[in-house]
């Protein structure tokens, strides 16, 4: 237990544990922060992520193609599309 954990205690709900063929997921509201966040974390390899309302409402907001690019991940992180060198120039002009 850390020292902050001492202090102020950790205060998670656990809301669901979903899984499929390809990844098993912990998902928990967490309200330790300075506001309410859900925490991720892959029950296989114990990584973790807290996300805020903010966050979660950029997620809404992504595309198709975004999505795609989330998913490749571990043997597939190298098939990640390249996106273009940025020109300073304004989008549409070369």
């Amino acid at each position: 237990m850390t020292q902050e954990e001492r202090i102020r205690p950790v205060i998670r709900q656990e809301l669901a544990t979903l899984a499929n063929e390809f990844a098993v997921v912990r998902v928990s509201l967490d309200t330790t922060g300075n506001g309410p966040r859900l925490l991720v974390e892959d029950v296989e390899t114990g990584e973790q992520i807290f996300l805020s309302p903010l966050e979660l409402a950029c997620l809404t907001q992504a595309t198709p193609d975004d999505r795609v690019e989330w998913m490749r991940v571990g043997a597939y992180r190298d098939e990640r599309t390249p996106r273009p060198e940025p020109t300073g120039e304004p989008e549409g002009v070369q």
